[in-house]
């Protein structure tokens, strides 16, 4: 028998124990405790209804934020480098922050575009006498990815909440849909017809969003003006400027 295991003995049964403490019972109970314990009431608010805020994960402004000392130091020595990496982590904090990735632009701007039309439609549905519910996945079904499956989940989160109220908090969150649910919870709060809110703010929308296209056409203008004038000044020195003073010291009498 190898040392430092539990001996192990056949009973009149045939039953084995090991040593005199049970443990799969002990697992087992343990087991059966933990399934019985319900989960937290923000968890599971914030898995249905997508309220309490969006889960917490790891914000990589501030793990670059502390790894630029560390760079500083390995490349520049303890003081100096010590010093820059100090220097540095606000400019690298900030700068991580402004990063975004082409998919998520894609996306962003993708819904932007298809919300106004969704808007009219749940306008239209909403003043034959649709409740918010039936509106929300009426545009769902008509309205295609991205913004369809988010108007899908706003609906199953509205026919499964108690208060609309705590839903309409976790649409704000979104940065594309917060102006729906902002539209939703004036018009709960002031009795105003919601359909009416709704049509005013995709108008809004469309205009915030023609204005935001013109700004781009402009920075198109600017940023490509830098390269054309790079291109074309030397073509015009030397095309125009270097003969015409070439033919200027050539006409001279020495």
């Amino acid at each position: 028998m190898r040392p430092g295991l539990p001996r192990c003995r056949v009973g009149r049964a045939d039953r084995v124990r090991c040593g005199d403490a049970p443990m799969t019972p002990a697992l087992l109970t343990a087991a059966a405790v933990w399934c019985l314990v319900p989960a937290a009431p923000t968890r599971r608010a914030r898995l249905v209804l997508g309220a309490g805020g969006p889960p917490r994960t790891v914000d990589l402004r501030l793990v670059a934020a502390a790894m630029a000392p560390l760079g500083a130091v390995l490349l520049l020595g303890v003081p100096i480098g010590l010093l820059a990496g100090v220097a540095l982590a606000p400019v690298v904090h900030r700068a991580v922050g402004r990063l975004e990735s082409a998919s998520a632009r894609a996306r962003a701007d993708a819904m932007e575009a298809a919300l106004p039309a969704a808007l009219d439609l749940m306008v239209a549905a909403l003043e034959v006498g649709r409740p918010p519910v039936a509106a929300f996945a009426l545009v769902a079904e008509a309205t295609a990815a991205p913004l369809g499956p988010e108007l899908g989940a706003i609906a199953g989160r509205l026919a499964i909440a108690a208060d609309s109220d705590t839903v309409w908090r976790g649409v704000a969150d979104d940065a594309v849909l917060a102006p729906v649910g902002r539209a939703f919870r004036r018009a709960e709060a002031s009795g105003m017809p919601v359909a009416a809110i709704v049509a005013t703010v995709a108008t809004e929308l469309r205009r915030e969003r023609g204005a935001r296209l013109r700004e781009r056409s402009r920075r198109v203008g600017v940023r490509t003006a830098a390269p054309l004038g790079a291109c074309f000044l030397p073509a015009f020195f030397l095309i125009g400027i270097v003969p015409t003073v070439i033919a200027s010291f050539s006409s001279l009498q020495w």
